[in-house]
């Protein structure tokens, strides 16, 4: 006899396959249920500019968007000595931004978030309003493309940031977005990942390259972001949170088990999950 779950009277009566029974309130399946689909924030609000917020155990994405604007940007001369490092040489560039959109990546480890390497970022030229709406890949210097499967990442380089263990995931995700866009715009994707998404976005407006056209383009016209068609996403928002999820998941799986299977597993089922999580409780 398979496993059963019984709801009754606000009663729950698990009953295994080999016939032992376990009763309870039927609240800790709600308590469950609802710790699977919500994210353990500890009551900490959603900062400014959060759009989405998804949860898929142990891991979390969070969109976040600027909206567009103008912004001075420490950008790397045509004549640097170097291409990143200490010995490369940068001017400020006031350049029109399009609406722009992080998805920060962390995983819960014990009672706290973590921002993981796996972050991306990508242009909007109106803001988010639903999970379909499509994404354009950002033309700036420091955020490579990368290659994966069925898709290319937007990725920034997080190397170099450094949080205390003990930080919020919210001020993690405010020293991200400092981080990418109050450093110094190099040719590291060039030079590590083979390119970048500035590089990658020649041609596709006449006053984009080089960053001179840009910026003159932006004295002129505050919104000239807006007005740039931006190399297309293959994913919207929605399947793009969900790859970045599945990848996650893939990474953290063992390698030992990847060899024993091929085959992708079936999710376990609520029952089973449940069952799992009274067996877990009666441990403690």
């Amino acid at each position: 006899m398979p496993d059963k779950l019984l709801i009754e009277n606000g009663q729950i009566v698990l009953t295994t396959d080999e016939g032992r029974k376990t009763k309870m309130s039927e609240d800790k399946l709600v308590e469950m249920l609802r710790e699977e689909i919500q994210p353990p924030m500890d009551g900490i609000a959603l900062p400014d500019g959060v759009k989405f917020v998804e949860w898929r155990s142990p891991f979390m994405c969070v969109v976040h968007q600027l909206p567009a604007h103008v912004r001075q940007l420490r950008w790397i001369t045509d004549d640097s000595p170097l291409p990143f490092g200490s010995g490369a040489e940068f001017q400020s560039r006031r350049l029109s931004m399009p609406y722009a959109l992080t998805f920060a990546m962390f995983v819960k480890r014990g009672n706290s978030f973590s921002l993981m390497g796996f972050n991306e970022l990508y242009f909007r030229n109106e803001p988010l309003r639903s999970k379909e709406d499509k994404l354009g890949y950002p033309a700036l210097l420091n955020v490579s493309r990368i290659d994966v499967g069925s898709r290319s990442r937007a990725w920034i380089c997080t190397q170099y940031l450094r949080n205390a263990p003990s930080a919020r995931w919210d001020n993690q995700l405010g020293e991200l977005l400092n981080h990418t866009w109050n450093g110094a715009f190099n040719r590291s994707s060039e030079h590590h990942e083979g390119a970048s998404w500035f590089g990658e976005s020649k041609g596709i407006h006449r006053d984009l390259h080089p960053v001179e056209k840009w910026e003159k383009a932006s004295k002129k016209d505050d919104t000239f972001a807006l007005k740039v068609t931006w190399k297309p996403v293959s994913m919207n928002v929605g399947q793009l949170i969900d790859a970045m999820l599945n990848e996650c998941q893939q990474n953290a799986s063992s390698p030992a088990l990847a060899r024993r299977s091929s085959k992708k597993k079936k999710a376990a089922g609520i029952v089973a999950r449940f069952m799992n999580r009274v067996q877990q409780s009666i441990a403690q």
